[in-house]
């Protein structure tokens, strides 16, 4: 077993070397923080003070343009519901309709992965730049939503091949875009201390119009006949094109919004430069590039799998809707529960190792299935294990995140990575189906890949006294920070002060460490003689060794 933080790993490494690596960009990080926090708390002290509301009303008042622009969010959100309810299974079938080379397929779905991995970052970068009558991010979410329409309801319009795969790259990268600044809108129109409820209510609306384009499918759907498949795209495509208008005419951010982002372009760090200290921490190799095995061996199946469950498991569009609800939200509950157990009784390397070895199994298994109720199985399998990676390694993997530039730039250089990674095995999974003639091989991508994370998570080396997931308090931590923003009568969500501090939605990133803590903590704050886990006493006795 893997589970010992110092048990034989390849490439072990002393802890007194980890303190030299990377520690002081992060101690300038830090240093940096608390001056930009102080400067924030005093700005916050004398809105607070003055009574007033960063656009000059009465703090005890309602926003009017806090309520256009949850209005202009909730409407917004309609745009990529209805966006997902269409680019998944009904997509892939349609362009599978009109060529059927895998690698074909695998191109027109994923072409826009080779230019969004130096888009999404440029873009996120330029959107936290942009100075306009609307705001910063609503130009960017309506041109995003207004290109997702058109091109959606063009689908079924244009013929051939080479067109519907430049109206799909259109549509994924506005897509993206559009993601990244409706994340950034949110803490930046009602501040940080009201993102959860605000989330909450700008989503509801969203889902009712994805059920019912849902229900559209299942409804009217029929494989063999092309004319059917007008409708969903059709009524998907429009509803993007009206809520463009109300976004870009609702949405605006807080005042105060302005100053966290004329604070946060104060000292511009280049990205080579920011790479070079992420990766220079503890375990950076080894988490990111486990992930990017991992998110490339899934890719590879992508929306292969979805033509693999129509060819193989003979399941259309109507089915595989179904079989998503039944695999969704009681998949997510399954494995919450038992990732839970699980992180509490395996150590943190045991999970790092144990679920790549468990997704090449659950992959080869899913290379025998005949039905795509066994696929729903063995989702239900595989949750538990995901979860606990997720739960172990999370506050490991929040410290490689990069921290500088506004939230739009930090989630594009976030997704950059995964876009461009994940092309590579999805090409040689479409080019060995076109060798083979068999889709079942798309899973010995995935099957490999994990075999690959195991090997790699073998060099993860836990800091002792952390070799377990720290869930002590932890779900108090959470609940009380979702608790009190929900029913906190001191957040309203259209009303009260929101400051330069609340409105900084770049410092979210912090506030996912401070809730996770950091397992490295101990380690690089404590000196040597204070931390008889990392190393031997003055007197030469060593100390126990860690457990498990």
């Amino acid at each position: 077993m893997t589970g010992s933080a110092e048990g034989p790993g390849p490439g072990a490494r002393s802890w007194r070397s980890w303190r030299r690596l990377g520690l002081r960009a992060a101690a300038a990080d830090t240093d940096g923080m608390a001056n930009d926090q102080m400067a924030n708390d005093q700005m916050a002290n004398e809105q607070m003070a003055n009574g007033q509301m960063a656009n000059g009303r009465t703090e005890g008042g309602i926003d009017a343009m806090r309520v256009r622009s949850l209005v202009g969010l909730s409407l917004g959100l309609v745009g990529p519901r209805a966006n997902l309810a269409v680019s998944g299974v009904l997509l892939t079938l349609l362009v599978s309709s009109r060529v059927s080379s895998a690698v074909a397929i695998t191109f027109a779905l994923t072409a826009n992965r080779l230019v969004g991995w130096i888009a999404y970052p440029v873009l996120g970068r330029a959107s936290d730049r942009t100075r306009s009558v609307a705001g910063r991010r609503a130009p960017y979410m309506a041109t995003g939503l207004l290109l997702m329409g058109i091109c959606t309801w063009a689908y079924t319009w244009v013929s051939g091949f080479w067109f519907l795969v430049v109206l799909i790259v259109v549509v994924k990268t506005a897509s993206v875009v559009f993601g990244l600044t409706n994340v950034a809108v949110i803490p930046e129109t009602f501040g940080k201390s009201r993102t959860i409820k605000a989330t909450i209510l700008i989503g509801v609306l969203g889902a009712i119009v994805s059920l019912i384009i849902k229900g559209t499918v299942i409804a009217t759907w029929k494989a063999n006949d092309p004319s059917t498949w007008n409708l969903p795209f059709r009524e998907a495509g429009g509803l993007m094109m009206i809520v463009a208008v109300a976004v870009l005419v609702l949405v605006r951010e807080a005042p105060a919004a302005l100053d966290a982002a004329e604070q946060a372009l104060h000292a511009p760090r280049p990205w080579r430069r920011e790479m070079a200290d992420i990766m220079s921490g503890p375990n950076a190799r080894v988490l990111v590039g486990g992930i990017l095995v991992f998110w490339s061996g899934l890719s590879a199946t992508g929306y292969l799998a979805i033509v693999y469950f129509e060819k193989v498991q003979h399941a259309g569009a109507n089915v595989q809707t179904i079989a998503s609800y039944v695999s969704g939200v009681p998949v997510v509950m399954f494995g919450l529960a038992g990732g839970y157990l699980l992180s509490r009784h395996l150590t943190r390397k045991q999970v790092a190792v144990l679920t790549p070895l468990a997704g090449t199994v659950v992959s080869l298994v899913q290379f025998t299935t005949t039905h795509i109720w066994q696929t729903v199985v063995l989702a239900f399998v595989g949750a538990p294990l995901f979860t606990a990676f997720v739960i172990s390694l999370a506050p490991m993997l929040l410290q490689l995140l990069p921290r500088s530039g506004g939230m739009g730039e930090l989630l594009g250089k976030l997704v950059a990575p995964f876009s461009l990674f994940a092309v590579a095995f999805s090409f040689l999974a479409a080019w060995a189906v076109d060798v083979t003639g068999d889709y079942r091989v798309i899973w010995l991508f995935p099957a490999g890949a994990g075999l690959v994370q195991a090997v790699v998570m073998l060099w993860l080396r836990v800091p002792p006294g952390h070799e377990r997931a720290e869930l002590t308090g932890l779900y108090e931590r959470m609940s009380e920070s979702i608790m009190t923003q929900v029913t906190g009568s001191d957040r309203p969500l259209l009303g009260g002060v929101v400051t330069a501090d609340d409105a900084d939605a770049a410092s979210l990133f912090d506030m996912a460490r401070n809730i996770l803590g950091n397992p490295y903590e101990d380690v690089i704050d404590v000196p040597a003689e204070r931390r008889p886990e990392a190393e031997p006493t003055a007197d030469g006795d060593g100390p126990p060794a860690a457990a498990g």
